[in-house]
């Protein structure tokens, strides 16, 4: 694809050159062309007068009056012929000159709009690169067409170049046979006077001629008018259009502004939107938003969330929060969105069958509903209940919910500039026309894989469908698929569980990024960041532009004015790197190093004073609570509306899901703080636990470790005491895999040391497991219950010599809570006893 569009690039800059030498090529012609007329007009006026002074030779050697009489009048007509001729041609070849002036200038003219058109191409192609190959055909036929018609009328100029030039050799001839006329000074003058006389005669009726002339060069002067005009317009329209994207506005928004700015002049008091965007902080309120040891929370039980916790800072809002019941048409979104919102969530919704999946009131679903209402009070939001059912639900939430900001914030931007191109007054003490950030883009939508995006981009298309059912025109469309669509891959062998088919299915590459420029005509793809609405990216696509500290290509100002931050399971990113997300968020509303257009006039006074992250709302989706996740929404959201986590603390466990009849052994490690818990782990691990392993009844026993830098300890503490082992992690390659299963299987190597990033991205089922020790417990608490009921039973022996082992610290609280529930985690953190045993597959 790459290769593809590079050689269109350079035939299309081969066009361009080509396009420039015809020009060059015609100006010369011109040039010769002005060269030859010269030249002639010259050689005509110097005729001219030595056809005069032969006349007055001839008229003062004739010898009679009536031989005179006669012959000089035989000799005037015959003069005058030649001179009618002569000045019929150079009229001619003067018309034929203006009109290749004409052709030409018109030529150039196509030829600089033709330019013109290449070099909006050549951006294009360099910021999108999908132009398609028959537009390209249609121009170059177009050029050939126009030269074609050059070369033609240029040689249609030809022959009546070559006529002038045979009736002056005539008159070359008739020169000679004059010169023997006789002198004859009485006559001399009667004959000039006739001359005049005639001459006279024939200027006057030539006048219609040459009236017919200047009528047709007049209508050739106004076509060229007229195609001037047109240009002109054009790049008026182009300019008006770059200054409207720089300033964050396309002039397709123009239309229906005056409905809009109605229906937020009227909304404006209750619209959350403008609320949240116009208060302005202090510099005292700011200061206690940063002691989050001032913030006060407050619990609720709402129906479908379940244990909804608020924080508010009281300094600042204590607003409470609560369901809006209202209808979506009432709740401040945009029209257009209310009418597709509807069709497009009924639609997806009908192949839910759960009932709490579908829209009770046409609208949105219980879940939904209560979401929203979190969602468009601008308060940060921490939902940890996504699951592969509900995940296309949220996400239909979310994007109705950035798309509403979007559309709203560039309705004002645009009602401003109408404004102010009307000449309106600028109060210099009013922040009437602050409406703009540091920088573009406004929504910053971070999701795992180009699955994801593309769903996401779907969605964002159906919302945008225009009031005539007419689908929104999306630009860029036809790569945007090729490069997201589903990869060919074959069917896996074996079932797998309906979770990993829901997260790895369609095109699972975690390293894209795409910008998204929305209006009410049309969306655009693969828009530049600083002229997009909307980026969608994974962590390492935005780990690549922002760079490290000291590389030079490192770019991070687009981050600068990010008002809805979106993260979508974000459980997949502790897999993949968490250190991205991490290193995202250290870079989010930094000061931009390039004003990259920005009229600071325009800005609003809270992002100039460096408080854009207290007015930032950020989502987050994940399946599972982590304490990772809750660092981030602790440490790195500032939100001044306050900030809700769903917390839903589990009752049973994945324990209950163990289906074998299998004593399970919980030990406790005492560590004194979260810094020397990995310490205070591996000394346990190879001091108590390992020891008890290496006799040689404890064969095929497999050890599960969570994170890579505790696997490649482990790898460096067994080759260093000699034990035989194998290993599989997330970087092995598919022959070592194979070969460390069959080992396994066999007995061959008695152990074997097995990460969760590898069970995350291939979800093997492996054989031969007698023994299993939990070295840490995993991130997601269906690999526990998954893993133990990979145990193979015993014949007469029965489960017998089949063991599972855990450790945990104090620190895991979570992970303990999600495997044995949150009653029994409490008593197992606090009891005097650091070894628990739990024995599943027994009843009662």
């Amino acid at each position: 694809k790459m290769a593809g569009g590079r050689g269109r690039r350079s035939r299309k800059r081969e066009d361009i050159q080509k396009a420039k030498q015809r020009k060059i090529s015609r100006a010369l012609k011109l040039a010769e062309i002005n060269k030859k007329a010269k030249h002639q007009q010259e050689e005509y006026v110097r005729r001219k007068q030595l056809a005069e002074r032969d006349a007055l030779r001839r008229a003062q050697g004739l010898e009679g009056v009536s031989s005179l009489h006669s012959r000089t009048d035989q000799d005037a007509s015959s003069s005058s012929a030649s001179e009618d001729e002569r000045q019929t041609a150079y009229d001619l070849l003067v018309t034929s000159l203006q009109s290749n002036r004409d052709q030409s200038s018109s030529d150039e003219l196509v030829d600089s709009e033709e330019e013109e058109e290449y070099d909006d191409y050549d951006e294009q192609e360099e910021e999108d690169g999908n132009e398609s190959d028959e537009n390209s055909e249609d121009e170059d036929s177009t050029r050939v067409r126009n030269g074609e018609d050059v070369s033609e009328e240029e040689e249609k100029s030809n022959p009546e170049d070559q006529t002038s030039e045979d009736e002056e050799e005539t008159g070359r001839e008739k020169v000679p046979k004059r010169q023997k006329r006789k002198k004859g000074d009485e006559e001399q003058d009667e004959v000039l006077d006739n001359r005049t006389m005639k001459k006279k005669a024939r200027s006057k009726e030539k006048v219609p001629k040459r009236q017919k002339r200047k009528k047709g060069d007049e209508e050739q002067d106004e076509v060229l008018d007229n195609r001037t005009m047109k240009k002109k317009a054009r790049s008026k329209e182009q300019d008006k259009r770059e200054e409207q994207e720089k300033e964050g506005q396309w002039s397709s928004d123009e239309e229906s502004e005056g409905e809009n700015h109605e229906e937020e002049k009227n909304t404006a008091g209750k619209d959350p939107f403008w609320h949240h965007l116009t208060t302005e902080l202090q510099e005292d309120q700011v200061e206690k938003l940063v002691k989050q040891s001032s913030w006060e929370s407050k619990e609720a039980m709402w129906k479908v969330l379940g244990r909804v916790v608020h924080a508010t800072c009281p300094e600042i809002t204590r607003s409470s929060i609560s369901v809006n019941k209202d209808s979506i048409s009432k709740m401040n979104v945009r029209g257009l969105l209310c009418t597709n919102w509807c069709e497009v969530n009924a639609d997806s919704s009908e192949k839910n069958t759960v009932e709490g999946e579908r829209p009770v009131d046409g609208e949105f679903t219980a879940r939904q509903r209560e979401l929203f209402s979190l969602m468009h009070a601008y308060k940060d939001l921490y939902y940890s209940g996504r699951t592969h059912e509900n995940g296309e639900e949220l996400r239909r939430l979310y994007c109705l919910h950035a798309l509403n900001h979007v559309l709203k914030t560039r309705s004002v931007v645009t009602r401003h500039n109408t404004k102010l191109k009307l000449g309106a007054e600028v109060d210099p003490d009013s922040d009437e026309f602050q409406d703009q950030g540091l920088t573009r883009p406004k929504v910053l939508l971070v999701v795992p894989f180009r699955e994801a995006a593309l769903r996401t981009v779907h969605i964002i298309t159906q919302l945008m469908t225009r009031p005539d059912g007419k689908p929104v025109e999306v630009m860029n469309k036809k790569r945007f698929q090729e490069e997201y669509s589903e990869l060919e891959h074959a069917p896996p062998k074996v079932p797998l569980p309906e979770d990993f088919e829901a997260t790895f299915a369609g095109n699972i590459d975690d390293h894209f990024r795409i910008g998204l420029s929305v209006s009410r005509r049309n969306v655009r793809l693969y828009s530049p960041f600083y002229l997009s609405d909307i980026i969608i990216a994974s962590p390492l696509g935005l780990r690549t532009v922002i760079g490290a500290e000291g590389e030079k290509d490192r770019d991070y100002d687009f981050l600068s004015s990010i008002e809805v931050l979106i993260l979508d399971q974000a459980d997949v990113y502790l897999m993949q790197n968490w250190e991205h997300i991490q290193h995202l968020m250290q870079h989010m509303h930094l000061q931009p190093k390039e004003t990259h257009g920005t009229d600071f006039s325009r800005v609003r006074m809270w992002y100039l004073n460096g408080w854009a992250k207290y007015y930032r709302q950020t989502l987050i989706f994940s399946s599972i609570p982590s304490p990772e996740i809750n660092a981030i929404f602790n440490k790195h959201c500032h939100n001044y509306a306050g900030k809700v986590q769903v917390s839903n603390p589990p009752t049973r466990g994945t324990i209950c899901q163990v289906a074998l009849q299998l004593p399970q052994v919980f030990r406790r490690v005492e560590c004194s703080s979260f810094t020397q818990a990995a310490d205070a782990r591996f000394n346990f691990f190879t001091s108590q636990i390992l020891p008890q392993y290496k006799d040689g009844n404890m064969q095929h026993t497999l050890f599960f470790i969570p994170s890579y830098f505790d696997f490649v300890r482990m790898r460096n503490y067994f080759r260093q005491q000699d034990i035989n082992f194998a290993q599989i992690c997330e970087y092995t390659t598919q022959a070592n895999i194979s070969r460390a299963r069959q080992y396994f299987q066999r007995g061959d190597r008695p152990f074997l040391l097995y990460t969760e990033r590898f069970h995350f991205f291939r979800r093997y089922r492996l054989r031969g497991i007698r023994s299993l020790v939990f070295y840490e417990l995993p991130h997601f608490p269906h690999f526990y219950s998954e893993l133990c009921n990979m145990l193979e039973t015993g014949g007469e022996e029965g489960v017998s010599d089949r063991t599972c082992t855990v450790l945990y610290t104090k620190y895991d609280a979570q992970r303990l809570a999600a495997v044995v529930g949150a009653s029994r985690c409490g008593h197992m953190i606090t009891s005097g006893k650091a070894v628990h045993m739990f024995v599943t597959g027994e009843q009662g």
